[in-house]
């Protein structure tokens, strides 16, 4: 890849600690940004003067949608962070890496101190051929981009 090229968004990884997800759909919720507060005052010779200033950051939910499998790693953090168990559930950082066409990484993005914040099931149907997906919020404290 050279610089320049484009990123594709259909190639990506998502670490768990030290577990790769090995399975997904797509990851919605990437963003960041900041919050501005409006501050007015008076010059000293009274014109109005309105300024606006950076208050906290603003960190949306990530969503996470993939197909459901037999591994329970995944699903047994996704229960124990949910249910705030502590211990090995404590929050952990997770990686989101964009991958080029050799799967290595060319853009990731770290989630600091995640925990899954809900989780959602497939909508089960007699007769339905097509994977189970579930869907699971991730919460987290702060964000790093290299």
């Amino acid at each position: 890849m050279g610089v320049g090229d484009a990123i594709s968004t259909d190639v990506f990884a998502v670490d768990l600690g030290k577990l790769r997800v090995a399975t997904y759909q797509g990851l919605s919720g990437l963003s960041f940004g900041s919050d501005a507060i409006e501050v007015k005052s008076v010059t000293p010779d009274g014109h109005l003067l309105t300024r606006k200033n950076p208050v906290a950051e603003v960190l949306p939910h990530i969503t996470l949608t993939r197909p459901m499998d037999q591994n329970p790693a995944w699903i047994d953090w996704v229960k124990q962070t949910a249910a705030g168990q502590g211990g090995d559930s404590a929050p952990t950082n997770i990686s989101i890496s964009l991958l080029d066409g050799n799967k290595a990484p060319v853009r990731r993005v770290n989630l600091i101190n995640a925990w899954a914040s809900s989780w959602s099931g497939p909508t089960l149907q007699a007769g339905n051929t097509d994977p189970a997906i579930e869907k699971v919020t991730i919460t987290y404290e702060d964000m790093t981009i290299e």
